[in-house]
């Protein structure tokens, strides 16, 4: 018989506790509509009897839920469904990266751009709408208009990018850069200070290439483009990218 070698286990996994089951449950009902937002949870004594379970292990649920934003618990009337807030999961998101990255979130943040944006903005071209080349169009005058606010400049420049993300019409191109667009204009407002009018003309002018690119449908063009803008846009912030 082989001698048993420590090597030959794994660790025995703790199941999950009572209250994160049934506050999983919870949020499963909410997510599938059982549960909408303005109504009230059953209350504590009926989530009891529905699963077995004590009232201390509900209430520890209904506080994990709470801690999520999916419900506010209110004394006295039970635990209100929440409309669920984009804002605060962006808030946590950009935290998350400033705290991950610290002085490098802009540099790790322009290394994903410059992967991801090119191929955004050739889908982008194939498939966009004409209301889509206005509201381009829009957020690179609004650039221009306030091209001596650095902050205001910046926001609308993220704006520009956001704006080609939606023209793909996948949301799922928002979905997944709207958090990076979000950390941006949180902590990096101060990418055009200190940048001359000659590089903010320049900035201008790539952006009127990418707008021509996805208003002629030209994908190719329009990835090319976004690839260089990003070249180019990196050289100018490198005073704020650690190296």
């Amino acid at each position: 018989m082989e001698t048993l070698k420590d090597n030959n286990f794994v660790a025995v996994k703790r199941p999950k506790n009572l209250s994160s089951q049934v506050a999983e449950q919870l949020m499963d009902s909410i997510n599938k509509g059982v549960f909408t937002s303005g109504d009230y949870l059953p209350s504590e004594n009926k989530l009891v009897e529905i699963f077995q379970v004590s009232r201390g292990v509900i209430r520890e649920a209904l506080l994990m839920l709470s801690a999520k934003g999916l419900i506010e618990i209110q004394k006295g009337k039970g635990a209100l469904i929440l409309h669920p807030s984009i804002d605060s999961m962006l808030d946590s998101f950009a935290l998350l990266v400033n705290y991950k990255c610290g002085d490098y979130g802009l540099k790790y943040t322009q290394e994903a751009r410059v992967l991801i944006e090119p191929q955004i903005a050739a889908i982008a071209a194939k498939f966009r709408k004409d209301k889509d080349i206005d509201k381009l169009q829009q957020c690179l005058d609004n650039m221009k208009k306030h091209e001596k606010d650095e902050k205001l400049l910046s926001y609308y420049d993220v704006e520009f990018h956001k704006q080609i993300a939606i023209s793909c019409g996948n949301p799922i191109f928002s979905i997944i850069m709207e958090p990076i667009f979000h950390f941006l204009q949180v902590y990096h407002q101060e990418i055009f200070i200190g940048v001359s009018s000659k590089e903010i003309d320049i900035t201008f002018k790539e952006h009127e290439k990418i707008i021509k690119a996805i208003k002629e449908k030209d994908s190719k063009t329009a990835f090319n483009t976004m690839k260089i803008h990003f070249t180019v846009a990196n050289k100018t912030m490198g005073k704020l990218i650690p190296c």
